[in-house]
């Protein structure tokens, strides 16, 4: 009898703060992977919904032999513990995998019901696995998973990643339902989140993508994004721009602009966006980008004090982030400053020159997070060192992970109060504010007055 494999998607509670609703690339990969190798695989997309008895009885009615979930050091710890219980229930076995797991084999298998954790990429190791679970063979042989035998964590031999990500078959976007609750207005179009690469090459030492993937960026090519966006539109024709949502789409600037090349040389009409680094960013990579439909970039900014930049391994200068953004507005696209509060050693001095840099780059948006000292990551001990106090069961970093600016209160491990951090980010909000309330009027001055005092209402009953 063909194994039968579920594939769950907890994700987060519906309602949280900082989450932006996007597909679960974990599962489309690796479900696709799976039904090549003819297991019999069902996808179970939950983020943002209730888990109800109908997620249950769904759960149910497929009856799977294996449940798999990915899980982030997030809610969905949580969210994950529940339908695990559902999965051994019906005598599945649970099988998590993930960053979260990955950076906590050990606490996942004491706290939560996990039979196995699958270890960074997965793949080739649920495929190992699931042979290994249906033939009845000790699992031993299998790369990349942690279990426990007889109360002894066993941890096997890491697998090695693979290198070529185009020869994985298309994930599974035919088989989440309706892809029409991932769009995103951007720029007059409706974009879906994607995501062609993993890893990130830079070694910030607050990241713990590292945990997940090593210190090795590898990709989809140019062709291959390209045929994937198409037949994503072939599934959900209103999608017309794309939300990279890669940990850095431009690991390789030379396949940045092959991508881009390709884009125009095919006469493709797609706006989207990416992050930058911003060392990486020079007016001739721009000038192509927008050309292929490019109109906004993300750049992470963090702080304006070169101490703390150097301090988390961030490896560019501060002039690098000023220089980027004039060549940005240069360039006539839309610059976004990613930045970090709350950072341990953060003094008032370098909050201050954090507040200079801002006032300098003239970004067009300011998304602040809130600094969150994860496991297996090189300034987690800097964090203990100025006051944190690092969690000691799952349960407790679900319930200390968010990274929303409404936490600075509760998680601020910078010498700089409290109260001065949130006028730094209302002062930005109210710039991205007035920046988008003039680009209406400048389309449309008619009605935008209108929608400026709609989107403010909504603005302030947001905020209370």
């Amino acid at each position: 009898m063909k194994t039968k494999v579920a594939l769950v998607n907890v994700g987060f509670e519906a309602g949280e703060p900082s989450v932006q609703r996007s597909p679960p690339f974990g599962i489309l990969y690796i479900g696709a992977f799976l039904r090549k190798h003819s297991l019999d695989v069902r996808l179970f997309d939950w983020s943002g919904e209730s888990l109800s008895d109908q997620e249950r009885t769904a759960l149910e009615e497929f009856d799977p032999d294996i449940v798999g979930f990915t899980v982030l050091i997030s809610s969905s710890i949580l969210r994950a513990m529940k339908v695990s219980k559902w999965a051994k229930d019906l005598g599945a076995i649970v099988v998590w995998g993930g960053p979260g797991p990955t950076s906590l084999p050990e606490l996942t298998l004491r706290d939560a019901p996990v039979d196995f954790v699958v270890i960074g990429e997965g793949e080739g190791t649920m495929l190992d696995l699931c042979g290994s679970i249906d033939s009845g063979i000790s699992p031993d042989e299998v790369k990349g998973i942690a279990f426990r035998r007889d109360g002894d964590l066993i941890v096997t031999p890491p697998r090695p990643r693979i290198r070529d990500l185009d020869a994985l078959p298309m994930p599974l976007w035919d088989s989440i339902g309706d892809l029409g609750r991932f769009l995103v207005p951007f720029h007059g179009r409706m974009a879906m989140p994607m995501n062609t690469s993993r890893g990130c090459p830079a070694s910030c030492s607050f990241c713990y993508t590292k945990k997940m993937w090593g210190h090795k960026w590898t990709s989809i090519s140019a062709g291959r994004i390209l045929e994937e966006i198409q037949h994503v539109q072939s599934i959900e024709p209103r999608m017309n721009g794309v939300i990279f949502d890669d940990d850095l789409f431009a690991g390789s600037v030379d396949r940045m602009r092959e991508f881009c090349e390709t884009v125009i040389e095919r006469n493709v009409d797609i706006l989207w966006n990416c992050e930058l680094r911003a060392d990486q960013i020079e007016e001739g990579l721009l000038r192509i980008m927008k050309e292929a439909g490019c109109r906004q970039i993300l750049v992470g900014i963090e702080s304006g004090s070169q101490r703390l930049l150097d301090i988390v391994l961030k490896k560019t200068k501060v002039e690098d982030m000023k220089r980027a953004f004039d060549i940005i507005r240069k360039t006539g696209l839309e610059g976004d400053a990613l930045l970090m509060v709350g950072l341990p050693g953060e003094t008032e001095d370098d909050f201050r020159q954090t507040e200079e840099l801002l006032s300098r780059l003239k970004a067009y948006h300011y998304e602040f997070k809130v600094y969150m000292p994860y496991p297996g990551t090189q300034l987690l001990e800097v964090a203990k060192e100025h006051g944190f106090i690092q969690p000691q069961s799952l349960e407790e970093w679900a319930e200390r992970s968010e990274v929303h600016k409404s936490t600075i209160a509760e998680r601020n491990l910078s010498s700089v109060p409290t109260a001065r951090v949130k006028r730094l980010i209302d002062k930005m909000e109210r710039r991205t504010r007035n920046a988008r309330y003039w680009d209406a009027f400048k389309s449309d001055p008619i009605t935008a007055p209108t929608r400026a005092i709609r989107f403010l209402r909504k603005s302030k009953s947001g905020q209370s």
